[in-house]
């Protein structure tokens, strides 16, 4: 099993797990952890081993961050550093959260990263190249008429 830790500015995390709630019910071991205004670095690393605490020997730990290289991302490196059961992916949205829930379960974590790597490219989408691909599809359709 996968715990995922989301982690981000502001309350960006716990609107995260209220949305993936929404759609998959209250997920076990997915936790919220927010980096609020005015705490500093040293206050996040607290609270990600307060949460660690609780998490199962067994379970690898997977970060799902807003930013590269922003507080959340650097408050979790040493963690990643140190354990081998432990990584972390940054840009989370709200499709790679319910991918990454949806699999968790039939993977291992490093197989499971390259499925959200390859996922992330797929979920960002231009709606102006989608409705030109679906106009020149359906003008395809109508010449063979």
């Amino acid at each position: 099993m996968i715990t995922v830790i989301i982690s981000g500015h502001g309350n960006f995390p716990i609107a995260l797990k209220e949305s993936s709630g929404m759609i998959f019910g209250e997920e076990e071991s997915l936790i919220a952890v927010p980096f609020l205004k005015g705490e500093g670095i040293q206050t996040l690393q607290e609270k990600y081993h307060q949460t660690l605490k609780d998490v199962p020997e067994e379970h690898e730990v997977l970060f799902l961050v807003d930013i590269f290289g922003g507080t959340p991302y650097n408050a979790a490196t040493p963690y990643i550093a140190k354990e081998r059961r432990f990584d972390m992916a940054a840009g989370v949205n709200l499709p790679i959260l319910l991918e990454a829930l949806s699999l968790r379960e039939h993977m291992p974590l490093k197989q499971l990263l390259n499925q959200l790597k390859k996922m992330s490219r797929e979920c960002f989408q231009i709606c102006s190249e989608q409705l030109e691909k679906f106009s020149q599809s359906n003008q395809g359709r109508e010449d063979e008429l």
